[in-house]
């Protein structure tokens, strides 16, 4: 296994930890109350329907393609990383949202560590990407300075 691969290795295994341990906590709050992760993940995507802030939660499986193509395709697995990293803090953007089955919509008041442990989860594959494109990159052009002379 080269370095390259035991960086992306790395690279999954703590974007995946991140992930999964953000789904343990709170995500936000509201004036009404403080939603599990889990719920949020799970039922989430029912909210594009409702909201905008809905939009968001689409950050999951652009982040679920890009550790799968982290391997494949470092480019695409890059620019997914690029997208759930900014569909992730677009969330921020947001000052309510629909929290409950009555659709009704409550202002977020504060956000919970498992909002931040989700961003943090596309950062590192973000960060991580970005990593390794610079090391193909320094690699290559000191391959095609080596075939030049």
């Amino acid at each position: 296994m080269n370095e390259d691969e035991k960086i992306s290795k790395k690279i999954i295994i703590v974007s995946i930890l991140l992930f999964v341990l953000s789904l343990t906590q709170k995500c936000y709050c509201t004036t009404s109350n403080c939603s599990d992760s889990i719920m949020v993940f799970l039922i989430g995507w029912a909210a594009i329907f409702s909201t905008c802030a809905g939009l968001c939660w689409f950050a999951n499986p652009l982040l679920l393609m890009s550790w799968i193509f982290l391997k494949k395709n470092l480019k695409l697995s890059m620019f997914l990383s690029v997208a759930s990293f900014l569909l992730a803090l677009f969330f921020l953007v947001f000052d309510s949202i629909v929290d409950n089955e009555n659709g009704g919509s409550h202002q977020i008041v504060s956000y919970k560590a498992g909002y931040w442990l989700w961003v943090a989860s596309h950062a590192v594959m973000l960060i991580g990407t970005f990593v390794l494109m610079y090391r193909s990159n320094v690699r290559n052009k000191t391959v095609a300075r080596v075939r030049h002379f």
